[in-house]
C-alpha cells in the first residue's frame, strides 16, 4: 500500500530546483520524517542511471547523439529509477522528494525534436498512472535568460559542458513553453522565483504543500 507523499520539483535551468530540493528534504528530516531524496535523469542512488546520464547529457557526445537515441536513454533511466528505487520507496518512506521528472522529460524531449505522440508511447503516458504518479509537482518558474546565466556560471558537471544548456536561449525558451503547457496535465503548483530570495521561495513551497513553516 502506498505510504509516501511523492513531490517533484520542476523548472528550467538555474531556477533553484536542486537548492530547494535539498532544503525541503532537510526540513522534513528535521521533523522526524523518513525522506527519499532523488532526481532524474540519473540519481546517485543508482550508479547505472548516472552512467547513462553522462552519455545523455555530456556535450562531448553531441555530434554522435541522435534525437531518438537520447530519448531512448532518457526512458531507460526512468525505467530503472521508477522500478528499482521509487516503487519500493513508496511503501517504506513518508516522503519522496525528487529533482526533475516526467514533466521535464516531455518538455525537453519535444524541444529536442521528438513528436509528442512518440514520447507518450515511449512513456506509456496514455496510462493515467503516469500523470498521477506525483502527488504534487512544484513548478519553479523564472526568467529563462537569467536562469541560463546562473546555470552556466555554476560548477559544470561535464568538462565539455551540458548538452541542453549548450543549445542556447531559443531552445530553452521552447522548453519553457512546453513545460507551461504540459504542467497542466499534472497536479501542479506554480511558484515564480524571479526577484525572490531562497527563503521566500521555500516559504511559498511550504504553503503550496500545506506544510507548517
Amino acid at each position: 500500500m502506498k505510504k509516501a507523499r511523492y513531490i517533484c520539483l520542476e523548472g528550467g535551468e538555474g531556477v533553484g530546483k536542486s537548492t530547494q530540493t535539498e532544503k525541503l528534504t532537510s526540513y522534513l528530516r528535521e521533523r522526524g520524517f523518513s525522506v527519499l531524496q532523488t532526481k532524474e535523469p540519473g540519481t546517485p542512488l543508482s550508479p547505472l542511471t548516472m552512467e547513462m546520464r553522462g552519455i545523455m547529457l555530456d556535450k562531448q557526445y553531441d555530434e554522435e547523439m541522435t534525437v531518438h537515441a537520447r530519448e531512448f536513454i532518457s526512458q531507460a533511466i526512468r525505467s530503472v529509477h521508477i522500478e528499482n528505487i521509487i516503487r519500493p520507496a513508496l511503501e517504506t518512506h513518508d516522503f519522496i522528494i525528487q529533482d526533475r521528472g516526467i514533466l521535464s522529460g516531455l518538455a525537453y524531449g519535444t524541444a529536442c525534436g521528438n513528436d509528442e505522440s512518440f514520447l507518450e508511447r515511449m512513456s506509456c503516458m496514455h496510462d493515467k498512472y503516469f500523470y498521477s504518479l506525483y502527488d504534487t509537482v512544484l513548478y519553479l518558474q523564472g526568467d529563462v535568460s537569467k536562469g541560463l546565466d546562473t546555470a552556466l556560471s555554476s560548477k559544470q558537471e561535464f568538462a565539455a559542458g551540458d548538452a541542453m544548456e549548450a543549445k542556447g536561449l531559443s531552445f530553452l525558451n521552447e522548453v519553457k513553453q512546453n513545460m507551461d503547457y504540459q504542467s497542466k496535465r499534472f497536479n501542479t503548483s506554480n511558484i515564480n522565483v524571479d526577484s525572490k530570495d531562497i527563503e521566500t521561495v521555500f516559504s511559498e513551497m511550504l504553503t503550496a504543500l500545506d506544510l507548517p513553516e
